[in-house]
């Protein structure tokens, strides 16, 4: 999803992403203090909102199928797009604080409530009916799954698609200090105590059983993978299955990493120099740079 300022009176251009990872499938610019807004693309995926009231609208949301236009002060929503998120109809959004995405369902949080309401494809997020939001602190998602993490109480809820994120029941969350996701899996990060558990699909990095995160500074990831910086020590860990191994680069005076969906940039910002990694035709190759 991109966001960025693009003139005085259009406030924000978004674009939503296919589903599968490709071409973005619909867009829209929000003109915030006119209550006015178009929208283009794929019509099933949010590209027609014209039956859409903006006014009062404090802010938009998106996943990669559909919209969802919030009026934060006066407790109402406007959804449009697909079934996975599309239509709100039955959710009450007085009270609404914020409003998280995955690739086909949405969470709505009244956080000082400890209450969610979730919509979209049932089996892919869009039924959390069982979960218990009370003292929830920060909710979290891949594509097909969502965690409510507890940070105070050590403890977490998972739901969603169960073998791509949405089963955390063998998770201990005590300690965790950060949750990292990327397409189908997650990492808890116990940063003080040097430990992390990864749950979801093993080929995306929901496998971490042979990491070592003791003096890890930072976590990245990509769609595929994540990367275990110890910056300090000029190290770092790669994981996943699908062949996003770092073992040929060198970490040493890595300032940085970047990454897109499919591959990761180490920065020497100090050197002026670079090590990339992943698929080498969009990204995982800049030996010519």
């Amino acid at each position: 999803m991109f966001a960025n300022v693009v003139s005085a009176f259009v406030d924000v251009w978004m674009m939503a992403p296919c589903a599968d990872g490709g071409a973005y499938s619909s867009y829209w610019s929000f003109k915030k203090h006119w209550g006015q807004a178009s929208c283009w693309g794929d019509s099933g995926a949010g590209g027609d909102c014209s039956r859409v009231d903006f006014s009062g609208v404090t802010e938009i949301y998106s996943n990669p199928v559909a919209f969802v236009a919030l009026k934060k002060d006066l407790g109402q929503a406007s959804c449009w797009g697909d079934a996975g998120g599309g239509d709100c109809s039955g959710v009450d959004f007085s009270g609404v604080t914020e409003i998280y995405s995955a690739a086909y369902a949405f969470v709505a949080v009244k956080k000082n409530r400890g209450q969610a309401s979730c919509w979209g494809g049932p089996l892919f997020g869009g039924d959390c009916s069982k979960v218990d939001f009370s003292n929830v602190t920060e909710i979290y998602s891949s594509r097909e799954a969502f965690v409510a993490l507890k940070k105070n109480q050590g403890q977490a809820s998972c739901w969603g698609t169960s073998d791509i994120g949405g089963d955390c029941s063998g998770v201990d969350f005590s300690g965790v200090t950060e949750i990292y996701s990327n397409q189908d899996a997650f990492v808890a990060w116990k940063k003080d105590l040097g430990q992390a558990s990864c749950w979801g699909d093993s080929h995306y990095g929901g496998d971490c059983s042979g990491v070592d995160f003791s003096n890890v500074t930072e976590i990245f990831s990509n769609d595929y993978g994540f990367v275990a910086l110890k910056k300090h020590l000029g190290q770092a860990s790669c994981w996943s299955s699908l062949g996003w191994l770092c073992s040929d680069v060198d970490f040493s005076n890595v300032t940085e990493i970047y990454s897109n969906p499919r591959a990761f940039v180490a920065w020497k910002k100090d050197l002026g120099q670079a090590s990339c990694w992943g698929i080498s035709d969009v990204g995982g190759d800049c030996s010519g740079v």
